[in-house]
């Protein structure tokens, strides 16, 4: 049983301390669907045809949104498409 609800408290940190911070149409689409074979160059592809700056990155992507830079780790088996880390204020600018 404790077992259960620890999982249950993690599941809800990681789905909640990201939402404050991130765009909520981010959130909802990396939740919105489970990928277990999403590489970071898919990710990346979805995230582009949804209107988002993101560039694969040796095992990840990076997502510029206005004047903050995000990084997704694609999740495997876990629920939602990638683990997200971020926002860092950034003065990147990608051609």
């Amino acid at each position: 049983m404790y077992r259960n609800m620890s999982v249950f408290v993690f599941m809800m940190l990681v789905l909640l301390v990201p939402a404050s911070c991130v765009d909520a149409g981010l959130m909802e689409l990396l939740s919105s669907y489970d990928d277990p074979l999403m590489t970071p160059l898919d990710l990346a592809f979805l995230l582009v045809t949804h209107g988002y700056n993101a560039t694969p990155v040796d095992g990840y992507v990076i997502v510029v949104a206005g004047n903050s830079t995000y990084t997704l780790v694609p999740n495997g088996e876990q629920p939602g498409l990638a683990d997200i880390s971020g926002p860092k204020s950034s003065s990147l600018t990608f051609n």
